[in-house]
């Protein structure tokens, strides 16, 4: 509604928060946190070092029930769509941590998520970077993925070090993305938290409620009422998007909205990739997000 000082809610204090557009193609997210701060946006469809010059986007976190925001088209535009998707800090759910790199390889950087991280996001807050992503169901802790870009899993032991992370620590090498000297960085940690949250990977079967033969795949996360908040991405396609889809715009039997968190695209809501299922979520093979596509190995993130 282009009212500065409107207050998005919540149920928790919240320390990390993704605002994307939903009906305006070209508008990119905003990404902020509390240790950043507010006004500090970064953005996930693109590389580039986080905005300490905007006033009117994420504008607050000093609330104990939700966040602040401005007038900006990426949070606020009037009579523009939106979702807010919004995170706290919690053992063994999720973190976020700031760190300064030094170039070493093998160099650990502290946590308190009390478990060791499944997911990982990491981005350079000063340079022009790529964000870095590990998880646990990637082939081995040699691999990452950039959330802002398409491609399949990637090999550089010098992201992780080879190392995987630990319930107190984790581990960089010496790729800039991730540890360049005196440059400074954030990292947001998922874990799997029973009946909460869960991190995890499948392999497609081609199936699907559109496809002869076959009906679709369920995910079982361990859930008792379904999953909220589902996200996904092919490891092994080439060319696939980090896809989000969330029951405040629906995950229903029919056509679920979808976004994607590495592009600046509308939300696209023609397609049934995704369905309700209590213990988590199942998915479908569809043309236009190939996420069980026969053979294909995926990571997902999904939350309760």
């Amino acid at each position: 509604n282009s009212t500065a000082g409107r207050i998005i809610p919540s149920a928790f204090p919240v320390d990390l928060a993704i605002v994307q557009s939903r009906s305006a193609a070209g508008d990119t997210n905003a990404v902020a946190d509390r240790l950043r701060g507010a006004n500090v946006l970064l953005n996930t469809p693109n590389n580039h070092a986080e905005l300490t010059n905007n006033t009117d986007s994420i504008t607050g976190f000093d609330f104990m029930d939700g966040i602040e925001i401005g007038t900006d088209t990426r949070t606020n535009w009037s009579s523009g769509t939106y979702v807010s998707w919004m995170w706290k800090r919690a053992p063994g759910y999720f973190d976020a941590v700031a760190y300064t790199g030094n170039g070493t390889a093998g160099r650990t950087v502290s946590h308190n998520l009390g478990v060791a991280p499944e997911m990982m996001w990491v981005k350079s807050r000063t340079e022009v970077k790529n964000w870095i992503v590990y998880h646990k169901d990637l082939t081995d802790n040699t691999k990452y993925l950039e959330l802002n870009d398409t491609d399949a899993e990637k090999t550089a032991t010098t992201a992780w070090n080879s190392t995987s992370p630990t319930e107190t620590v984790f581990t960089v090498g010496t790729a800039t993305s991730v540890n360049n000297s005196s440059q400074d960085y954030i990292a947001y940690l998922f874990a799997s938290l029973d009946g909460v949250s869960k991190c995890g990977g499948y392999t497609g079967n081609g199936a699907g409620e559109y496809v002869t033969g076959g009906s679709s795949q369920t995910i079982d996360c361990g859930f008792t009422s379904g999953a909220r908040f589902v996200l996904i991405k092919s490891t092994s396609i080439a060319s696939n998007d980090w896809h989000v889809w969330d029951t405040t715009r629906g995950i229903i039997s029919g056509n679920d909205p979808h976004l994607s968190l590495n592009t600046t695209a509308a939300e696209v809501t023609s397609d049934d990739s995704v369905d309700a299922n209590s213990s988590g979520f199942t998915v479908n093979q569809v043309a236009a997000t190939n996420v069980n596509a026969s053979g294909e190995t995926y990571i997902f993130y999904a939350i309760a």
